[in-house]
């Protein structure tokens, strides 16, 4: 199993019919339907264990978000191994974290 960390940021809007809080709710279900333990206290951070890949998240994880509003970072831990998805507005993510790499 690996240990991963997921950060996000949905957008208030509703996009293609689904609101703030039907995507944050799809975002958290497809998380819980990828791991087997969890924690999610703070409103936008998961830590949480998989035996998937981040590819495999990522792409499970990518139905749960609007791509064209929100976003999503995924780091495996202990690793150099993270990906985002959807709206970056600060492209300077990628100069704090090199091996970045971006998913559409």
């Amino acid at each position: 199993m690996t240990v991963y960390w997921l950060t996000s940021r949905i957008h208030e809007a509703t996009v293609g019919g689904r609101t703030y809080e039907k995507r944050y709710e799809a975002l958290n279900d497809a998380v819980q339907t990828n791991c087997t333990q969890w924690w999610k206290d703070p409103t936008s951070f998961i830590a949480f264990e998989s035996a998937s890949s981040i590819q495999s998240l990522i792409s499970a994880l990518a139905g749960a978000v609007a791509e064209s509003h929100d976003m999503f970072l995924i780091r495996e831990m202990n690793t150099k191994s993270a990906g985002i998805y959807g709206k970056i507005v600060d492209q300077d993510v990628f100069k704090l974290m090199p091996y970045l790499q971006k998913y559409s």
